[in-house]
C-alpha cells in the first residue's frame, strides 16, 4: 500500500504465544509459507492488531481465545518493505482446549506444542526466533519489548 505522500506504508501481523501446561509453546506450519510460525496472521486496514490476532485464531484453530498483554513490538524492515510483528500473550490450554483445536485445512498444515529450545533455526523465518525469544522473556519479566530488525 502506498500513502498519498508516495510512501509505502508497513503491514501488519498479531501473533500469539499460546502455551500448554507444560509451558510448551503452540506453533503452526502454515500451508502458504515454507516454516512454522506462531498463530495469529495478517492486520487489515483499520483493525485493531488485538482484534486480528482474535479473528485470526478463530479462522486458523477454531478457537475464540481472550488475547494477553502485549508482549513484543517488532519492526521488521526486508527489502520488499517493513512489516510490523505484534506478539501478545496467549493463554495456557489445558487438554480439554486443546482438543477443541481444528485447524482450517486451507491455512494450517499441522500444529504442535513445543519448547523453545527445540524449535530448530530452519524451522521458522530467520528473523522469528529474536522475536519469539524476545515475547518468551518478556511474559517472564512482566514487561513489554521494543526490536528493530533490519533483514
Amino acid at each position: 500500500m502506498t500513502t498519498s505522500a508516495g510512501h509505502v506504508a508497513a503491514t501488519a501481523s498479531a501473533a500469539a504465544a499460546i502455551r500448554d501446561e507444560q509451558g510448551r509453546v503452540l506453533i503452526v506450519d502454515p500451508v502458504r509459507k515454507e516454516r512454522w510460525n506462531l498463530p495469529g496472521g495478517h492486520v487489515e486496514e483499520g483493525e485493531l492488531p488485538s482484534a486480528a490476532l482474535r479473528r485470526e485464531l478463530r479462522e486458523e484453530l477454531g478457537l475464540d481465545l481472550e488475547v494477553g498483554d502485549l508482549l513484543v513490538t517488532a519492526w521488521v524492515t526486508r527489502p520488499e518493505g517493513s512489516h510490523v510483528f505484534y506478539v501478545f500473550d496467549g493463554p495456557v490450554l489445558d487438554a480439554e482446549w486443546q482438543r477443541a483445536i481444528r485447524p482450517q485445512e486451507s491455512e494450517i498444515g499441522e500444529i504442535r506444542f513445543c519448547r523453545p529450545e527445540d524449535i530448530a533455526p530452519s524451522m521458522i523465518p530467520p528473523f522469528a526466533l529474536a522475536i519469539w525469544n524476545r515475547a518468551l522473556a518478556a511474559r517472564e519479566e512482566k514487561r513489554a519489548a521494543y526490536l528493530e530488525l533490519a533483514l
